[in-house]
C-alpha cells in the first residue's frame, strides 16, 4: 500500500497572516510624532524586519510545498518521490536504484532537539550516488591543471568521504528536512513491506550525518564545468 506525506501548510499560512495584520501597524508607528528617539526608531527597524521575516519565510515555504506538488515524501508503486528543498527541485528514485530510506537528525546550534530529516541513499551502481561522486572526483583530482588551492579542496572532500564519521552505506542521495509535515512511521514500514521488502528503514544519529557530500558534488560539478 502506498504512503504518501503531503505538506500541512497551517504555520506559514499563520506567518503571513501575523506579518501583513502587523505591517500596518508598524508602518503607522513609524509616523508618529513621539518614535523620534533613536530607542523607538531601533524598535520599528526590529519589528519591520520581523514583519519582513515572517511574510518571506511563509512565501518560501509555501512556494516550496508548491514546487513539490503538496508531497514532502512518498513511497510509490515504482519508487520513492522526494520533495523539493533549498538549492533541489522534487526528485524521483525508482526501487531499482533505492538501496534504503534513512531517517537522520541534524544538530541545531541552539536548541537541543535535533532536526529531523528523511531521505534516500542508492546503489553504488545507481547514477547520482555516491559511488558515482567518487569516481567523479578521482578523476578531477588526477588532472595535472589543478590549481593548488582546488586540488587542497579535492583533498578535503576525499578525505571525508573516507572519515570514520561518514556513514558510507547510507550516504542520502536526496532527503527533505520536517518541516510542514509529520511522519507516521508505521504507515512508512508498512508501505516498504509491501512495496519493496528489500529496502530498509534505517535509523543514524546525530553524529554520522549521511547527507554533506551533496555540497561537495555541487562544488565538483563546478570545478568540472570551469576545468571544461
Amino acid at each position: 500500500m502506498p504512503y504518501r506525506i503531503r505538506f500541512v501548510p497551517v504555520l506559514p499560512v499563520l506567518m503571513i497572516v501575523i506579518g501583513v495584520a502587523a505591517a500596518p501597524l508598524v508602518a503607522a508607528g513609524a509616523f508618529l510624532g513621539e518614535m523620534r528617539a533613536w530607542q523607538a526608531v531601533l524598535g520599528i527597524v526590529f519589528w519591520a524586519g520581523l514583519v519582513l521575516w515572517l511574510v518571506g519565510s511563509g512565501i518560501a515555504r509555501l512556494r516550496r510545498m508548491v514546487r513539490s506538488r503538496w508531497t514532502a515524501f512518498a513511497v510509490e508503486p515504482d519508487g520513492v518521490r522526494i520533495g523539493a528543498r533549498p538549492g533541489a527541485p522534487p526528485q524521483f528514485f525508482p526501487w531499482s536504484d533505492v538501496d534504503a530510506v534513512v531517517r537522520f537528525d541534524v544538530p541545531r546550534v541552539v536548541r537541543r532537539a535535533p532536526m529531523r530529516h528523511l531521505g534516500v541513499s542508492l546503489r553504488d551502481d545507481a547514477p547520482g550516488g555516491v559511488a558515482e561522486f567518487e569516481q567523479r572526483l578521482a578523476a578531477v583530482r588526477a588532472r595535472r591543471e589543478l590549481r593548488d588551492a582546488d586540488r587542497e579542496t579535492l583533498g578535503f572532500m576525499a578525505d571525508r568521504l573516507a572519515g570514520d564519521a561518514f556513514p558510507r552505506d547510507h550516504a542520502v542521495s536526496a532527503y527533505v528536512h520536517q518541516r510542514d509535515w509529520w511522519l507516521n512511521r508505521r504507515a512508512l514500514e508498512r508501505a516498504l513491506r509491501d512495496l519493496a521488502p528489500d529496502v530498509p528503514l534505517v535509523e543514524l544519529d546525530a553524529g554520522r550525518p549521511p547527507h554533506e557530500w551533496l555540497d561537495d558534488r555541487t562544488r565538483l560539478a563546478e570545478l568540472d564545468r570551469s576545468g571544461e
